[in-house]
């Protein structure tokens, strides 16, 4: 039996049993995982402040060899961001977000910078609001952190050597198969993308998360871009994404 501790964010929350509740954790020092909090729906002192979807906490967690779940001993709540149950754009960009993690980490991979990119995230959505931009911003940052960046501003394939410099007089093709755009001389897979797009997606790589609001996409721009993302992402993760429809039934802020 070993017993651990991390600064946790809740990602996940699942009702098991009469009192307790199976929750997912992405730990700074543990990564993702899964486990079994006992009493959580009754207790008011392990659990004070409830484990609320994105709460963030110092984890103590007990491991017991076989167990498939670790224990949860409790969860000493620090950062608790109230707009996410009050603005529906908040709790969908939010929900996203954690699920997305979820989905990209493996299992007890540790990923300090993905904690602290998530973290930054969650602050400011709660500061700031929902946007689109920000959500762009979050997922070639996440996909980045986890060495899945799609290459945007030369080709893939040549690295330029045979689209020339001028990349943005250069026709390309989205191909995340082949690690993002790839230029018309390296081949017809793929399906073609805007120049804005692939510019748009190149620029919002260098944003800040704080800022990534000030420089609004336009809508159809935005949405060249999600989908770009969405197929990087779909090459990663296994089944769908499920908060993707809600956020989808928020027109501008998605």
């Amino acid at each position: 039996m070993a017993s651990l501790s991390t600064p946790a964010i809740l990602l996940r929350t699942i009702n098991y049993g009469e009192a307790d509740r199976v929750v997912t954790l992405f730990g700074r020092s543990t990564g993702r995982l899964s486990a079994l909090a006992r009493g959580a729906r009754k207790s008011q002192k392990r659990f004070a402040g409830g484990l609320g979807m994105c709460t963030i906490g110092e984890a103590a967690l007990r491991e017991r060899a076989g167990a498939e779940l670790l224990t949860l001993e409790r969860f000493d709540l620090t950062d608790s961001y109230m707009s996410f149950g009050t603005d529906v754009a908040r709790m969908a960009h939010a929900a996203y977000v954690a699920e997305l993690v979820s989905k990209l980490c493996a299992p007890r991979q540790v990923e300090p910078d993905v904690y602290d990119w998530l973290d930054v995230f969650l602050r400011v959505l709660d500061q700031q609001g929902a946007s689109a931009e920000r959500l762009r911003v979050f997922e070639l940052g996440l996909l980045g952190r986890l060495g899945l960046a799609p290459v945007l501003e030369t080709c893939a394939v040549c690295a330029g050597e045979r689209c020339g410099a001028q990349a943005d007089a250069v026709d390309f093709r989205w191909d995340p198969d082949r690690g993002g755009a790839v230029c018309a001389a390296c081949g017809q897979r793929g399906r073609p993308i805007r120049t804005i797009v692939r510019q748009a997606l190149a620029r919002l790589v260098r944003t800040p998360l704080e800022v990534a609001a000030a420089e609004p996409l336009l809508p159809d721009v935005n949405r060249g871009c999600r989908e770009a993302l969405a197929e990087v992402v779909k090459l990663h993760i296994t089944g769908t994404l499920h908060s993707v429809e809600f956020i989808a039934k928020l027109g501008g802020h998605v």
